[in-house]
């Protein structure tokens, strides 16, 4: 009887410490805070002189001591003991508990601290995984009982769910922060920056989300070789090292096959190409990924650590993350620099176009006068006496005039060579490239394009480079008369033309502060502009190479109303008519 009034009130005594270590774990979801009134309690309850709790890093294969009890900082701070070494590691390799009696007798026992006698680990065990494991010790020998071992593991049984809840909720705020940092990266994309602003965010975000040492972008170069591009965490000598070679190097092999690259110690690795900078800056692991975009190898994201890792596919996920980020930046950069080029090519073929017209036009003018002074030289030769020397004057000046008729012949010859050349083409592929070219300025602008597109609309002859200068033109000035942002449709459709019959009608419209009735009777001419560094030749090309295409450009605008350009082009051409 009164032994099983013992094991009763025993049992009463254990089910009043669970109840009141549930209540202390589920005070808070902060895991180290968890921990810290876990131990405190369990050193309480074994009456240990000290203890300690220590966490799997199952990434790294090692326990790190998160709180202790009666032990100097110094001694576990910085403390790692790997799986399967001393007490507590052999308890965290097997998943079961164990009480040493006598320490100097046990061959898995590190000393820590003098003085210590006994010991007891107990693992702390999540659907049969060790999270970590409790230890306690004491300066008294045999100092815990088999009811001791009992009643810890329960506690840390029932404890190890909700530091696992804990350390989950932990790692869902990591998580929100690394969205966080993925949207403030896929944000910098849409602004406009310099690509190694860009890039150098991104691996500045990487060096923190991974806790890495360095993280690295290397360029693909077309000459076969991955150098430094955007550089996080590393010296200035990192900045210094002369190019890889992608055919036969470590980080090479990355770009070469489009795979990720795990190493757990570049140093010894044969194919790091600078291991005596890896030992400089005390890097270790390397986890590296290719920068793809459209099957095309752009660069490789490289991240290095200090301490050996074994990188877990979160951690690649996340990298490669960053690596399309990074891919976008690079290919959106390289689409605005081949804008540019394109924009200036036009610009520069709007310049030749109006000088050969110009041109054309001076020499047609000059050949009438120098034709009418030719027939009056010859009629001067005829029917005057001169002297020899008036003769050699008259030779002279025929001789100069033959040569002024010959540059007027090679001018207009020159001039001949911008001749519309016609071939079928659609009308609505040339608005479709023109918006996608001029989307970046179209969103700085604030603009909204809208498109309606007639899809019957069939291959017209034209000169489709011709054709996208006038829908350039016209694009443009639409845009910088919406200074405030605004809308521009772009409209196409089948019509008919009183004065050409059949057509393709394009319409171009904006919002902005429309035009004068005086300035709609000039905006052909050439030279005249309402705008500020404008060069009035816009327009008035786009007249010059719509009525080469026997097309009409109108215009509709009234002041505060936006403005209307639309020209037509004919179905047939004339010199293709049957």
């Amino acid at each position: 009887m009164a032994h099983s009034l013992k094991q009763v009130l025993a049992r009463l005594e254990r089910l009043e410490v669970l109840y009141k270590i549930s209540n202390i774990v589920n005070t808070t979801l902060e895991p180290g805070e968890v921990l810290r009134l876990l131990l405190q309690e369990v050193v309480r309850i074994t009456n240990a002189t000290s203890g300690s709790i220590a966490m799997v890093d199952h990434r790294k294969g090692v326990l790190n001591i998160e709180t202790a009890i009666n032990i100097h900082p110094r001694l576990w701070k910085r403390l790692k003991l790997e799986l399967g070494v001393g007490v507590t590691g052999h308890v965290a390799w097997t998943g079961k508990p164990l009480r040493v009696d006598n320490v100097d007798e046990d061959p898995y026992y590190v000393r820590l601290k003098s003085g210590i006698k006994s010991e007891m680990a107990l693992p702390m065990t999540v659907n049969g995984r060790v999270i970590g494991v409790i230890n306690v010790d004491s300066t008294r020998p045999a100092a815990f009982s088999e009811e001791d071992e009992e009643l810890c593991i329960a506690v840390a049984n029932e404890s190890a769910k909700v530091i696992e809840t804990a350390r989950l909720h932990d790692t869902l705020k990591r998580q929100a922060s690394e969205l966080e940092a993925l949207f403030t990266v896929g944000r910098t994309l849409i602004e406009a920056g310099p690509i190694e602003d860009i890039l150098q965010g991104i691996v500045t975000e990487g060096l923190t989300l991974l806790d890495g040492k360095v993280c690295v972008v290397m360029e693909a170069t077309g000459t076969g070789e991955l150098q430094s591009w955007a550089v996080a965490g590393a010296s200035r000598q990192w900045h210094e090292t002369p190019p890889v070679k992608i055919a036969n190097s470590l980080l090479g092999q990355v770009a070469r096959n489009r795979s990720v690259l795990k190493i757990p110690d570049v140093r010894r690795h044969p194919r790091f190409r600078h291991p005596e900078l890896a030992e400089q800056e005390g890097l270790s692991s390397v986890l590296a990924v290719p920068v793809v975009y459209q099957g095309a190898v752009l660069a490789v994201l490289a991240l290095f650590t200090e301490e050996p890792r074994r990188f877990r596919e979160p951690e690649v996920r996340l990298l490669q993350l960053l690596a399309n980020q990074g891919a976008v930046a690079i290919e959106s950069t390289r689409r605005m620099e081949r804008l540019n080029r394109l924009e200036e090519s036009l610009r520069v073929t709007e310049r030749f176009s109006l000088l050969g017209t110009l041109a054309a036009e001076i020499a047609h003018e000059i050949r009438n006068p120098i034709t009418i002074i030719n027939l009056l030289m010859h009629s001067i030769e005829e029917n005057a006496t001169h002297t020899d020397q008036t003769r050699e004057d008259l030779r002279i000046v025929t001789s100069k005039l033959e040569r002024i008729n010959q540059i007027v012949e090679q001018t207009l010859g020159i001039a001949k060579s911008t001749e519309t050349n016609f071939k079928p083409a659609q009308i609505n592929r040339l608005v479709d490239e023109l918006v996608l070219f001029l989307n970046y300025k179209i969103q700085k602008a604030r603009i909204e394009v809208v498109r309606k597109l007639d899809p019957r609309i069939p291959e017209v002859p034209m000169d489709a480079g011709q054709i996208q200068q006038v829908l350039l033109n016209m694009m443009l000035n639409a845009m910088q008369a919406m200074e405030e942002g605004g809308r521009l449709t772009v409209k196409t459709r089948l019509g008919r033309d009183r004065a050409i019959g059949p057509c393709v009608r394009c319409t171009i419209s904006d919002t902005g502060a429309g035009i004068t009735p005086e300035q709609r009777a000039r905006l052909f001419d050439p030279f005249y502009t309402t705008r500020e560094g404008g060069t009035g030749l816009g327009l008035f090309i786009a007249n010059k190479l719509v009525r080469r295409h026997h097309g009409i450009i109108r215009v509709r605008s009234e002041p505060g109303s936006g403005s209307i350009f639309s020209f037509t082009l004919p179905l047939v051409q004339e010199n293709t008519r049957s």
